[in-house]
């Protein structure tokens, strides 16, 4: 979870949140609250898609999810913009590549396959899939 792919008609790519091993080098929380804060202001984007936090046999990953799902919510309190809307991964997966158990690979290649974008990692990926898939459900 220190590999955050995001997705707008302005920017897209991987922010990469990785702490340091030293001691007070963990500053990964206020670091994505700035980049999504400022990332937001920027170009006024009003509507934030995420993937969901799935229960796996990951303990530490699906806690830190859980932690920047906590961020997110309170960015778009602060910007006064719905709620975030949360996708099950594997809902993504599913409407993504016809298969709910996709590879990171088999992501990447639809992305390339449906859209004609090439994202830097199965991250930039995932956050372009959420952008069309979120488009498609509401029918933008």
């Amino acid at each position: 979870a220190t590999h955050t792919g995001y997705f707008s008609l302005h920017e897209a790519g991987t922010w990469n949140f990785t702490e340091s091993k030293r001691r007070n080098g963990n500053k990964m929380h206020g670091a994505f609250r700035t980049t999504l804060l400022s990332l937001l202001r920027r170009y006024g984007i009003r509507r934030v898609v995420a993937e969901d936090v799935s229960v796996n046999r990951h303990f530490y990953d699906m806690r830190r999810l859980s932690e920047l799902r906590g961020i997110l919510l309170e960015v778009c309190d602060e910007l006064d913009i719905p709620e975030p809307e949360f996708v099950n991964p594997a809902v993504l997966k599913k409407w993504a590549t016809g298969d709910g158990h996709a590879t990171k690979t088999q992501m990447v290649a639809a992305c390339k396959d449906r859209y004609g974008i090439v994202p830097v990692d199965d991250n930039a990926a995932d956050a372009c899939h959420l952008f069309y898939y979120y488009i498609r459900r509401h029918r933008l």
